[in-house]
This record gives C-alpha cells, structure tokens and sequence, in this order.
C-alpha cells in the first residue's frame, strides 16, 4: 500500500476541494484511524442513507468493526455492499478577522470498499485483537468469549486500499485588507485529555489499576 502524498489510489477517493491539503500515504492515514477511534460507518439501504458512529479498530492494512448479527447497518455490510468510513481529528479552532475567514486544524480520512464477514477462529482471535489496539497493553487481562457471545456477533473487515486523507494546519488566511483590522486572529489549540481511571463499583476490594489503564494510552503497534 505504499503510495506517495500525491499519489490516489482511485477517482472517488481524489480529494478535489482544497486538494494541496490532500495525503495519500499509508502512514498518515493509519495515524488518523489509530487517533481517532470513532468512525462514521455510512451505507445506502434501500435508496435511504445511514450514517452511525462505531467503534472502529486498525489491524495492519484493514479496519475492523463488530456488532450484533440483528443489527441492519452489520447485516449490509455482511452482504459485501459498498461502504465509506470517514474519521475526523480537530486540532484546533482557527480564528481569524471575518466569520468567513474562520476555520479549523483537522486530521480527516475518509475510506472507501466493500465489507466482509470474518468467521471460525480468525474471528475470535481478532476480536480479542481489536481489544488489544483500542486497549493497548491489555492483553491477558479478559477472559475468554463465550460461544453465544461469537454467534450473536458479526466482525467486519474492510481493506484500506481505497482512502484518502485531508489535513490543515496553521494559522488563518485572513483577507489582504483584513490584516490591519483591530481584532484578534490565531489558533485556539484543541487536544485529547485522558483522565484518572475510574473503579467500577462492583470492583473486588484490593484489586490494583493496572499499568495499560494508569498509562493509557500506551504506544500502539504500527
């Protein structure tokens, strides 16, 4: 999957508005996935579109994503339809001198493809791996799935081979004349704060935190 900055894969996944900001390497688009955690799963069913938020995990050149065997979205997807998962980082909120001048720092990627059904063993060992990426450091620390659990569940993978990254930094374009104006202009910087863990009530009594969950996030694997 090695491409260049400049180099798509594919005409739909062409960045066209704003283009100078395109990425097409692997290694920015596996950054913002592993970042951002959250992706918009949308698919059209029936001429209806849907977009839901999921969960979605980077294992190697694919992304993964799980849910109920009933659930309609995992249902179209298990029957190979196309799908386009976007993901968005905002970095920070970009002020400048007129409202519309104003913008944003963002990491933002979207993939295109088909989804398909991952079964037997691979299934079960992916599923503990998904864990893994989102949880890194917590391997060893679950036990392990229930044969229910694995029926009522469809894992779904999707290639990466057809995606496309779009990214700004920097300060605002502000207009020529604008620049003298008496107003403030700059960059009010947005991160990702991750807070003390929390015990769960029902905890057993001297059961220490562990490190992946004191230290998290830990590095993940590329």
């Amino acid at each position: 999957m090695a491409r260049t900055r400049e180099q798509a894969p594919s005409a739909r996944a062409t960045v066209k508005q704003s283009a100078a900001r395109a990425d097409y390497q692997a290694e920015t688009l596996y950054a913002i996935i592993d970042a951002a955690l959250v992706g918009t799963v949308s698919v059209a069913i029936d001429g209806q579109p849907f977009a839901l938020p999921m969960m979605v995990a980077r294992i190697g050149e694919h992304i993964y994503l799980h849910g109920s065997r009933t659930s309609r979205i995992i249902k179209h997807l298990r029957a190979g339809h196309p799908v386009c998962v976007a993901f968005t980082l905002i970095d920070g909120i970009v002020v400048a001198r007129s409202g519309m001048n104003c913008s944003a720092n963002y990491r933002s990627a979207v993939a295109h493809g088909q989804g398909e059904a991952v079964e037997g063993t691979e299934k079960a060992e992916l599923l503990h791996q998904i864990t893994y990426t989102i949880i890194p450091g917590s391997k060893g620390d679950y036990r392990e799935h229930l044969p229910e659990e694995l029926k009522a569940t469809t894992l779904i993978r999707i290639p990466l081979s057809e995606a496309a990254c779009k990214v700004r930094t920097g300060g605002p374009n502000d207009d020529k004349d604008d620049v003298s104006l008496p107003h403030w202009a700059g960059v009010i910087p947005l991160t990702q704060v991750y807070g003390e863990p929390i015990p769960a009530d029902d905890l057993p009594a001297g059961l220490a935190t562990p490190d992946y969950a004191l230290k998290f996030p830990l590095p993940k694997k590329p």
